[in-house]
């Protein structure tokens, strides 16, 4: 049965949830160092779920909130990737790349774009 007093309660605007931690949890008061005390902290036996933001779209959707970079340069998304190649390389230094990878989303711009 379908509760309609929570329709009531949540039919109205609210803030879109587009990462995670929100923008309005990043600060600049967070350092490198507190970066890799926070990798090393992880507890190793739960599994990971990565995301990968690929932001770009040749054309605007004009619904869309997420941010992307349009465009319809080959070398742009070559280098991008060169770029997280790198940051996967540096990430896995910090971690225990045996654990299970259970989740794996690509999202931010559009898929077909590579």
């Amino acid at each position: 049965m379908l509760d309609f007093a929570k329709f009531t309660k949540y039919s109205k605007p609210g803030p879109r949830y587009t990462s995670y931690p929100t923008a309005l949890e990043f600060s600049t008061d967070f350092a490198y160092d507190t970066y890799l005390e926070k990798l090393r902290m992880q507890d190793k036996t739960h599994p990971l779920s990565l995301y990968f933001h690929l932001p770009f779209c040749r054309n605007a959707c004009y619904f869309c909130g997420c941010n992307v970079l349009f465009t319809s340069k080959e070398d742009k998304k070559i280098r991008y990737i060169d770029y997280l190649k790198r940051e996967m390389d540096i990430l896995a230094k910090h971690l225990d790349t045996s654990r299970e990878v259970i989740q794996m989303h690509f999202g931010g711009g559009t898929p077909t774009f590579f």
